[in-house]
């Protein structure tokens, strides 16, 4: 790895992980006030070098294309004592994989999450991108709970606007990185090599029944529209992105997303009204403290009464002295 010191600007300081082509460090761009970004480098053997650095490279145009809260930033992108780098936002928080199962987060806010997501891969397959690679590991839930999609590796570019030019992917096909065998790839990329928006959204659903359900689907998991936590729409919704038939799927994820917005709407006030009844203290009814007013006004009653017995004697006592 080279030393911080041949970055130029960019000092690195802490190691954050390590993916198939490179590192990730934390690091302080000195020319803009020692602000924080996250630097990736490439780490390939020699041999490998070549393809690393094309998809590296590539990695960096396709995602300075977008600007979009819900995906990771790039800044800048160089090459340093013979090491390719990539500077990006620093996105701070825990991968959306530290969250599933967790009994704290509501209903109400995985769909949020998802709807975020979702918003993401929408952008950037209307700047002609797609991830390839959407997973929990890869979507970061930040501090203020609002999630970004991280991690353009392998993403591909199918669009180019070129004025007349030869498509540069006729080139890049040659180079092109592997697609993913995972959970959340697909069927046509083992039967077809094919991974498309398609791809995206089928992964994007396979991870919302993990996040609802806290496990991966298989092929005897019972479907969402059967769990009373979900409105059914959406339920059907999420079962419609990631079903085996690319044909069935959404043509769309901005149609995927205006069912679930629509339909999850509902969820909002249940979930503000669980979180104020768990939050609140454990008191006494509110009539309880009236059941106090009847033993005040019997104590008021007995206090009269002593008075009117004490004013009775002291008559009984001033008579009987007039009489002697």
């Amino acid at each position: 790895m080279a030393n911080p010191e041949d970055l130029g600007r960019y000092r690195l300081k802490r190691l954050l992980g390590r993916g198939a082509l490179g590192e990730v460090w934390e690091a302080r761009d000195l020319d803009h006030e020692a602000a924080t970004v996250a630097v990736k480098i490439v780490h390939a053997a020699d041999e490998e070098l070549a393809m690393a650095r094309s998809h590296f490279a590539r990695e960096a145009r396709l995602a300075a294309l977008l600007r979009h809260p819900h995906v990771v930033a790039v800044h800048d992108a160089g090459e340093a004592a013979g090491t390719s780098f990539m500077v990006m936002e620093m996105v701070e928080g825990k991968s959306l994989r530290k969250w599933i199962g967790d009994p704290e987060v509501t209903t109400a806010e995985k769909l949020r999450w998802l709807r975020q997501v979702g918003d993401g891969l929408a952008a950037m397959h209307r700047a002609g991108i797609v991830h390839r690679d959407l997973k929990p590991e890869n979507v970061i839930v930040r501090p203020d709970r609002t999630v970004c999609i991280v991690d353009l590796g392998i993403a591909k570019w199918t669009k180019f606007d070129l004025g007349g030019e030869r498509d540069p992917m006729e080139v890049l096909e040659d180079l092109d990185a592997p697609l993913p065998k995972t959970d959340y790839a697909p069927p046509e990329t083992t039967e077809e090599e094919i991974y498309d928006e398609l791809g995206d959204q089928y992964a994007w659903g396979v991870v919302a029944y993990e996040l609802l359900t806290g496990a991966l689907p298989t092929e005897g998991s019972a479907p969402l529209t059967d769990r009373d936590d979900i409105p059914p729409k959406v339920a059907a919704a999420i079962q419609r992105a990631r079903s085996p038939s690319r044909e069935d799927r959404w043509g769309a994820m901005e149609l995927l997303l205006d069912e679930i917005v629509d339909h999850a709407a509902s969820l909002a006030p249940k979930a503000a009204a669980a979180a104020a009844e768990k939050k609140a203290p454990s008191v006494r009814p509110a009539e309880a403290p009236l059941a106090e007013e009847p033993r005040k006004r019997s104590r008021l009653v007995v206090v009269i009464g002593l008075v009117a017995l004490g004013l009775a004697l002291a008559c009984l006592i001033g008579l009987a002295a007039a009489l002697r």
